[in-house]
């Protein structure tokens, strides 16, 4: 099981769905919006470049801490919209 999915699971907030619109909202910000689910990347047959891979690391190691501190997905999800926001 990876950390994402132990933190997900873990988490006081966790709901039955937040593993799928984790997920989506990583696929949302690592494509910058290009895709809007794991499932229309994963059906488009495009691959994630370096760049995206490393993008990708950094949210989920933010979210894997910000689960860790209590926050719930809204929080989560409007300080990493903010964050990309600040750095472009």
């Amino acid at each position: 099981m990876t950390r994402l999915d132990t933190a997900i699971m873990q988490s006081k907030q966790s709901k039955p769905y937040y593993h799928k619109i984790i997920l989506d909202l990583l696929v949302q910000l690592t494509t910058s919006g290009k895709y809007r689910s794991l499932k229309a990347l994963k059906q488009s047959g495009d691959k994630l470049t370096a760049e995206q891979k490393e993008t990708l690391k950094s949210y989920t190691d933010s979210i894997i801490l910000l689960l860790e501190l209590g926050m719930a997905f809204h929080e989560i999800k409007q300080f990493l919209v903010n964050k990309k926001a600040q750095l472009g």
